[in-house]
């Protein structure tokens, strides 16, 4: 493991982020164009994608689950991005380039309802090895099943593959299907397709959004960015997370 990985392993683990792990950028190239690692950071050479868990008991908190995820996972981004932000600039401090691809926004609207990542986390934690593709879409890990919040880093740095802490092949325990089944909008295939639009749909609200969208008809550009200070963190209300309460690993 070279100087520079061990630099960074030291800053995950400081930071209290026990689950991240690094591949070479070539491993997503695959995927579409304009979300490719390349697409985020030219000369992109290595991704890295770290984990937190959320607890367990604010998915068994009968009849307030919904409302503990939303207020869990607008701390949880905040603290993910703060880090992801931190450790980008100890990497520049190396002389290399590298930007954070944050935990959930920015993204793009790829029509209504329809949001791509810059870069598929999901994938990117396959491919460091910290988890593999759950059955309801999310990345499934061996010890907190599919509970990780994500985010990464595209770097020009030549970082030493590795996932901490230990690569994980296990995924989804091979009988089990109860985030499929229990999906109440059908959203989840038998391979673990998630038909977004119909989730995001059914799953999320956004009061402040909604109220522009009826009142206005802004150019593309404009709804972006209407969407991004009116409908992120705070601003959304979840109002479904079947696919991870009823996972049997909770």
């Amino acid at each position: 493991m070279n100087e520079d990985t061990e630099r960074i392993k030291a800053f995950f683990l400081d930071n209290k982020i026990n689950v991240f792990g690094i591949a070479q950028a070539s491993s997503l190239e695959t995927e579409p164009s304009g979300y490719r690692p390349s697409d985020v950071l030219a000369g992109a050479k290595s991704i890295l994608c770290v984990g937190i868990p959320f607890p367990k008991g604010i998915f068994q908190c009968a009849g307030r689950a919904e409302h503990m995820y939303w207020r869990a996972a607008a701390v949880y981004y905040r603290h993910i991005d703060a880090i992801l932000t931190r450790a980008a600039g100890l990497i520049e401090e190396q002389g290399e380039i590298a930007g954070p691809v944050y935990g959930c926004f920015p993204y793009d609207l790829a029509g209504w309802g329809d949001f791509w990542g810059y870069m598929s986390l999901v994938k990117a934690g396959e491919a460091v090895g910290i988890g593999k593709l759950g059955k309801n879409g999310l990345l499934f890990n061996a010890k907190y099943g599919p509970r990780l919040l994500l985010g990464g880093i595209v770097t020009t740095a030549s970082l030493t593959p590795f996932s901490f802490p230990e690569k994980d092949d296990k995924g989804c325990p091979a009988t089990c299907s109860v985030c499929q089944e229990q999906c109440p909008v059908r959203a989840i295939d038998e391979t673990g397709r998630v038909n977004r639009i119909a989730c995001v749909k059914h799953s999320m609200k956004s009061p402040i959004f909604s109220h522009f969208m009826k009142t206005l008809a802004p150019p593309p550009q404009e709804l972006q960015m209407i969407n991004h200070v009116t409908g992120v963190d705070d601003h959304s209300w979840y109002t479904c997370i079947k696919c991870v309460s009823t996972c049997s690993r909770l």
